[in-house]
């Protein structure tokens, strides 16, 4: 690679056409751009321009490749925007290759100008229309901009140019799951696991898909995808909320294990704390759930009465179920529009007459 620089101030303006002469317009930058990209191309090379305040930087490499070498790096380290006029300059320098029309399209819409990204993607698949990653990164910029439709229409045609990508069948999967076609979601979703078993979005995906079958076998197995989730990718932004599910999943399972889904024990649990925080006041209240809410977070085991976990805030020795059944107790009273994940409503309610009795 060769790079040099030339001072705005010294660049021979008269290189370019007429109307492109004004520095600073964009007519002139892109005027540059096309001027050295066209000097270096007949000699056989691949000219990258980019033209700032002050300068004009020219690179200039063998082959488009070479050029496509110095730009990755940049996207993979997350310079995007630094990216994006060597990219721009490589469209114009090899306007018909898709490897350069669709870096830039996916850096466009990491950087939210989806607009611009669909055009260049779309260029990029007229011109490889076996490129599965083009379409898929059509249909992505689609679903960031609430466009479901279009986007399934692209994820189906990156399937079709390239069945067995793993990538493409986990965005495909995700999004079917929004147009409640579940089956569907878990073969793609299975098929992408099976190629990317370490990828953690494809292994959420799947527990999600299951567990919204609903039949006994697949919420066991979401359980268990759960489960894996939490345990290999434990310092991602979505362990909670895997948290969460499970426990959901364990309570649906309590509720279903009762007479008419009632349980007189977290009616009990809940009577008795609401005595506990009518004596400590809100404060404690306050306390109690925010502490059995972090724990859950670890995890709380709510189908073995046998294990016990204890409190800073509370004495004593609790069931998950227990700890549960108090936690829903004093959100209810501090938020009772908050979404807990679980119903004890009617346990709630049986409890406050009691108290009235």
């Amino acid at each position: 690679m060769a790079e040099f620089k030339i001072p705005l101030n010294r660049f021979d303006t008269n290189l370019l056409p007429p109307e492109a002469r004004q520095v600073g317009t964009e007519a002139f930058k892109t005027a540059v751009i096309l001027h050295f990209a066209a000097e270096y191309a007949a000699q056989g090379e691949t000219a990258m321009a980019t033209v700032d305040n002050e300068d004009i930087t020219v690179m200039a490499f063998p082959a488009t490749a070479s050029a496509l070498d110095f730009v990755i790096p940049m996207l993979r380290s997350g310079r995007i925007a630094e990216a994006v006029p060597y990219l721009q300059s490589l469209t114009h320098s090899a306007p018909a290759d898709p490897e350069v029309l669709y870096n830039l399209g996916i850096a466009y819409s990491e950087l939210g100008q989806y607009d611009e990204a669909i055009i260049r993607l779309k260029r990029a698949v007229q011109l490889a229309p076996g490129h599965a990653h083009a379409w898929v990164g059509i249909g992505n910029a689609y679903h960031r901009m609430r466009k479901p439709q279009q986007a399934l229409e692209a994820f189906e045609k990156a399937l079709q140019a390239d069945p067995t990508d793993g990538y493409t069948q986990r965005n495909l999967g995700g999004l079917l799951i929004m147009f409640d076609r579940v089956d569907e979601a878990v073969t793609h979703l299975r098929a992408a696991l099976a190629r990317m078993p370490d990828d953690p979005q494809t292994l959420l995906g799947l527990a999600t898909a299951l567990e919204k079958l609903g039949t006994p076998e697949a919420t066991a197995e979401a359980d268990r995808m759960y489960h894996r989730f939490i345990t290999e990718h434990p310092n991602s932004p979505m362990v909670e909320e895997a948290e969460k599910s499970r426990t959901a999943i364990a309570l649906r399972e309590v509720k279903a294990r009762s007479l008419g889904g009632y349980r007189p024990d977290v009616m009990r649990y809940i009577a008795d704390a609401l005595t506990v925080f009518e004596v400590q006041g809100p404060e404690a209240r306050k306390a109690i759930a925010l502490e059995i809410a972090l724990l859950g977070n670890q995890g709380l085991d709510i189908n073995n009465p046998e294990q016990k976990y204890s409190l800073k805030s509370l004495p004593g020795q609790f069931s998950g179920l227990h700890l549960l059944s108090i936690m829903y107790a004093a959100f209810r009273q501090i938020d009772p529009a908050m979404e807990l994940g679980m119903d004890f409503e009617a346990e709630y309610l049986a409890a406050m007459e009691q108290k009235k009795g």
